[in-house]
């Protein structure tokens, strides 16, 4: 059995049909590049020959991370649910300085996008499913002139991981012959 992705499981509610396809490739470069050095930031790594679209997204991340991060639990690990069969990897779990574990997602994009509160619900039994039990979850949508990173949080409800099964349940039906 092919285990999916909480990306794959996803994918029919992230609706890109109306941005023209060089648009939405750059956009994907862009976002890879980004979440490269932001994962290089939380490991500790030196960041460097980063292309300029890219630049303030990662000073955005960086102002963000030294505010808030005392410790980094996990950084871009895939984590796998056997039970229920799916897997994903969480951008980024950590130990805020005020003591919370927080599960982040993070994004490039402006506009709040309802599928994240699913993603982050995926994440979050995954993160649990390894015995990381996150305080908070969100989206950090991090800033493109390298301002201050929106954190958009999520209640880490059942509803959500209820909603996330139900898309899991469809996408088996549709992809199981």
């Amino acid at each position: 059995m092919i285990i999916p992705s909480v990306t794959e499981i996803l994918k029919p509610w992230s609706d890109f049909s109306r941005i023209p396809p060089t648009v939405l490739e750059a956009a994907a470069l862009r976002g890879t590049a980004v979440h490269e050095a932001c994962a290089n930031i939380a490991r500790g790594l030196l960041v460097m020959n980063m292309p300029p679209e890219v630049k303030g997204y990662v000073a955005s991340f960086q102002r963000w991370f030294d505010f808030l991060v005392a410790d980094v639990l996990l950084v871009e690990e895939r984590l796998i649910d056997t039970a229920f069969g799916y897997h994903g990897e969480p951008d980024l779990i950590i130990k805020a300085k005020h003591g919370e574990i927080i599960l982040t997602d993070n994004k490039t994009p402006v506009q709040l996008v309802k599928a994240w509160r699913l993603q982050c619900a995926g994440y979050v039994n995954l993160a649990i499913k390894n015995d990381i039990k996150p305080d908070r979850t969100g989206s950090l949508r991090l800033s493109p002139d390298g301002g201050i990173a929106r954190m958009d949080y999520y209640e880490n409800s059942l509803t959500d991981f209820n909603y996330f099964l139900q898309a899991l349940n469809l996408h088996r039906f549709f992809h199981t012959k």
